[in-house]
């Protein structure tokens, strides 16, 4: 695991899970969080909200996060443009948690050049386009 990711973990509550399901259908395929634990995708700087992703979103620049605060058994869901379908995805603001001091994961794991080849891989599937040869796509 990585120095900059945070160790927080948690798993959908079977309500809020309920909840992700109902939430409207993308125009393209939904992709669900592979693993049943979720960890915290924001930096490793002190904090008590928490978040991971859990599907993409009802639209085709949001994802659904699930929310949860240290301490506290409340889990709430978010559906929201994450930080990589912005222009400068390695900005210093998460667009998780509005006002957070912290970045979300791929801005220290990735560098720039990796976080816009995958954005830009995103946009091409979900235009139904082919990827560029010998790159391989990633989140």
């Amino acid at each position: 695991m990585s120095g900059y990711r945070c160790t927080a973990v948690t798993e959908a509550q079977a309500g809020v899970q309920v909840l992700a399901e109902s939430i409207a259908l993308p125009l393209y395929a939904i992709e669900w969080a592979s693993d049943e634990v979720l960890q915290c995708l924001i930096e490793d700087i002190p904090h008590d909200h928490h978040a991971a992703f859990l599907r993409t979103g009802a639209r085709q620049d949001s994802d659904v996060f699930l929310r949860w605060t240290d301490g506290s058994s409340e889990q709430d869901l978010a559906d929201l443009t994450c930080c990589l379908a912005y222009p400068d995805p390695m900005g210093s603001a998460c667009t998780i948690y509005a006002g957070h001091p912290g970045k979300c994961e791929w801005a220290y794991i990735d560098p720039p050049y990796v976080a816009a080849t995958a954005r830009a891989d995103q946009i091409l599937k979900e235009l139904g386009m082919p990827q560029a040869p010998g790159r391989q796509s990633g989140r």
